[in-house]
């Protein structure tokens, strides 16, 4: 389903996520992060839900990324939290400046840092844990980062707030598909008769990588613009918020397609551009002339 309609954020660069997060960057919680040491990122599917854990893909000690405040530690699945998406498992919570929070879950809680109790005070790089398998992972002993914007309770991309990591995973844009309102798909890259009407625009998924933001366009006038900065809690559902809001099922429909956007195409010779773009600012895109009857 759709939800309500809002207006379309400014959202879609580093330098206008200014206006809403702090001018600093926070430090990572593992040492030696590259783009390899990354097991699914912010805004990937997950299940039935959008995950908003940067996920990593290495058991190392969880580090706090800046000076704040313990606030909460969670052992195991006490979790109390009634608007956290995922299962926290193991986890220590820390206030930060600017009303944001970090969230360093999947943790081992025999490796618990004791000083956290004693003094919940902590700087850029205290050690917090060992991590663990405690969370919805399972057998995956990796770190699930969060970073929560408390005061408009939304959950933040950590690659906005984090130092560059150099060279980001690889975008692809491939697999590019329409569906119409009655469910049925053309694959750009062979059919290029479609009928008139609005349409959704979908991408082959990648399991990991993540765009920063796609585009849609129509004869050069952008239709929809969709940016993975943050992700909004609508009627207890994580969506992704553009000209609407777009909750998992309509993002992800299935485990092979990505949404990128809708369009409504009109009769006549139609040319409909791509875009996608990562963290770094590297584009890529694809550009399809149809005849629409």
């Amino acid at each position: 389903m759709k939800l309500n309609k809002i207006k379309k954020l400014p959202l879609f660069a580093i330098i206008a996520c200014a206006c809403l997060f702090p001018l600093f960057t926070f430090e990572w919680p593992q040492e030696n992060v590259s783009a390899d040491k990354f097991f699914s990122f912010f805004g990937q599917k997950r299940e039935s839900t959008i995950s908003n854990s940067l996920i990593f893909s290495e058991s190392e000690m969880a580090k706090s990324t800046d000076n704040g405040i313990v606030t909460t530690i969670i052992t195991e699945h006490e979790d109390g939290f009634n608007w956290f998406e995922s299962t926290l498992g193991t986890a220590v919570i820390v206030s930060h400046e600017d009303s944001l929070m970090t969230i360093y879950a999947n943790l081992d809680t025999e490796e618990l840092n004791p000083e956290l109790i004693k003094n919940p005070e902590v700087t850029a790089g205290t050690n917090l844990s060992t991590t663990g398998n405690s969370a919805w992972q399972e057998s995956q002993s990796f770190l699930e980062f969060q970073i929560v914007d408390t005061k408009n309770k939304k959950y933040v991309n950590p690659l906005i707030l984090m130092p560059r990591i150099g060279k980001e995973e690889t975008l692809t844009l491939t697999g590019i598909s329409l569906q119409n309102k009655f469910g049925k798909f053309y694959e750009l890259d062979t059919q290029k008769n479609i009928p008139a009407g609005f349409y959704k625009v979908f991408r082959k998924r990648q399991s990991k990588a993540v765009p920063y933001k796609t585009s849609v366009l129509v004869n050069g006038a952008e239709s929809e613009r969709l940016s993975f900065d943050t992700l909004k809690q609508e009627e207890n559902q994580l969506a992704v918020e553009s000209q609407s809001y777009y909750i998992a099922s309509e993002l992800y429909p299935n485990d092979e397609i990505m949404l990128m956007g809708e369009i409504y195409l009109p009769h006549g010779k139609d040319t409909i551009s791509l875009l996608i773009t990562d963290f770094s600012g590297i584009e890529k895109s694809r550009i399809y002339n149809v005849t629409v009857y």
